[in-house]
């Protein structure tokens, strides 16, 4: 299965040559109230979605014939397909061109469906800054749990896990204690070795960039002595005082709100970067035509949005097209005074521009 960054990539690098894309974005959870409450909301705005695009398309358009079949394509997908759980689903299709891509997510989409030249990949790049692959490390001194995040979704891997023998406390006439508690902590550091590195193993494997732990006042001391130096700068910790044996769907409510944190913070210093790279005259660019610039010159390295201003969304998905054809990472920012004032459009550069 095709992971959120190939398919956007995938999708940044598309020439539909005349054709027309169907991007279909929609909030999959259940309504809770009304006469049926389990019926998702996006349901009828689908289909009234739908309905207006093909009044705009007259008889003998011929685009129109292209447009039935991807929406009576993505209608039955969704009848067909769309679990319960889900709730997030994207659809891009262009029948014409063989396209028909699908990501379900854990969370929800803003409901949006659009017929355009090129897919519209500004939620997609959302997603893919929001919920950034992120591994979950629940430990105690004999027992590491291991969860990561994909999409949205919390998925539970096998993680080292040591018996309890020789953690417990012995009677005094057993053996000497100052024997026994040595032992004791050679076998918590033993066993911390063994955690890490399956710890660093997940994270390569995953390509996480952020490593949450949740543990007590024993383990988590011992867990960063054993990480490696390079890890440490990806950790968050977080002691929760989690009960080892929590459910998973209890592991992700606790561990929610840490990771957006996590991701507010960053997106927030991203957006202060941008603002004191301008400051400074360096290597930053505010508003829409400058900014094009910078991607049509592949001079910029982070494209910004601000999430909370109004743009236009035929811009916003060309400015992230664009973004994504050059190598830029997108940030997508929620709450930043000074990005709102500049008009919710900027990059941080890679280089001074020599083509002014």
């Amino acid at each position: 299965m095709q992971t959120a960054q190939e398919l956007f990539h995938k999708l940044a690098s598309f020439e539909p040559g005349g054709a027309y894309v169907l991007s279909v974005y929609l909030d999959m959870s259940p309504q809770m109230s009304g006469y049926q409450p389990l019926q998702r909301t996006s349901t009828p705005f689908l289909r009234s979605r739908l309905r207006e695009i093909e009044k705009t398309l007259p008889l003998r358009h011929p685009l129109l014939g292209p447009f039935l079949k991807d929406a009576e394509e993505v209608q039955a997908y969704i009848e067909n397909h769309a679990e319960p759980w889900l709730r997030g689903l994207a659809i891009f299709a262009s029948h014409e061109h063989g396209l028909f891509e699908t990501l379900e997510t854990g969370v929800a989409f803003q409901n949006q469906v659009m017929f355009e030249p090129y897919p519209d990949l500004f939620q997609l790049a959302r997603l893919l800054d929001e919920q950034e692959t992120v591994v979950i490390a629940v430990v105690d001194t004999n027992t590491t749990r291991l969860f990561v995040t994909r999409r949205g979704f919390l998925e539970e891997v096998a993680g080292p896990d040591d018996s309890p023998f020789g953690y417990g406390k012995r009677a005094a006439t057993d053996l000497n204690q100052a024997r026994y508690h040595r032992r004791a902590e050679n076998k918590r550091k033993a066993f911390a070795q063994e955690a890490a590195q399956a710890i660093e193993e997940l994270v390569q494997q995953e390509g996480a960039r952020r490593v949450i732990l949740v543990g007590d006042e024993v383990a988590i001391p011992l867990l960063h002595q054993a990480l490696s130096p390079s890890l440490e700068p990806v950790v968050h910790e977080e002691i929760l005082r989690m009960d080892i044996k929590a459910l998973r769907d209890q592991v992700h409510k606790e561990v929610k709100p840490v990771i957006e944190y996590m991701e507010r913070e960053s997106s927030h210093s991203q957006a202060d970067n941008l603002v004191e790279g301008i400051r400074a005259n360096g290597l930053a660019v505010a508003g829409t035509q400058e900014t094009i610039d910078a991607l049509d010159h592949g001079q910029a390295d982070v494209l910004i949005l601000a999430d909370d201003v109004p743009l236009d969304k035929r811009l916003r998905s060309e400015l992230v097209r664009k973004a994504a054809s050059t190598g830029a990472q997108v940030e997508v920012v929620q709450g930043h005074p000074a990005l709102q004032e500049m008009g919710g459009i900027g990059a941080l550069l890679r280089y001074h521009a020599h083509w002014v």
